[in-house]
């Protein structure tokens, strides 16, 4: 990923356009660009305050990257019937327990890009790669 398409996430974070954002809102622009840092992680490549462009460029850098087979093989533990599909409701439920407590907002947008089934179920690989911006 290029230094201006980072800088285009930092500054869409960066909604008073005063040159630093918060270090939640840096983890949450982190994730965005397909880093994959914990709560703990995030605090921990960038403190507790506000982060400007250069420590959010700097945490970026820093940040581990999953590899598509890691983020299946997760999914693939949920997958009871081992036939790449799990419900949309486990799904919805993973995302909201088990992930870093998103919002009802990003939970219906992740809901709306699974495209699940007439049977509600989710190709998982296919949301992967969407989720990944991969397909």
């Amino acid at each position: 990923m290029s230094e201006e398409e980072i800088k285009v996430c930092f500054e869409l974070f960066d909604k008073s356009d005063s040159g630093s954002i918060s270090a939640k809102d840096a983890g949450d622009a982190l994730r965005t660009l397909g880093k994959a840092p914990s709560l703990e992680e995030a605090e921990e490549l960038l403190g507790t305050g506000s982060v400007d462009f250069a420590a959010f460029k700097a945490a970026y850098d820093k940040a581990d990257t999953p590899s598509i087979d890691d983020v299946m093989d997760a999914f693939s533990t949920f997958d009871q019937n081992q036939n790449g599909y799990i419900p949309v409701k486990e799904l919805v439920h993973l995302m909201k327990e088990l992930g870093e407590g998103l919002d009802e907002e990003t939970l219906a947008t992740m809901q709306k890009v699974s495209e699940p089934d007439a049977d509600g179920q989710v190709n998982y690989r296919h949301f992967v790669e969407v989720m990944m911006n991969t397909a």
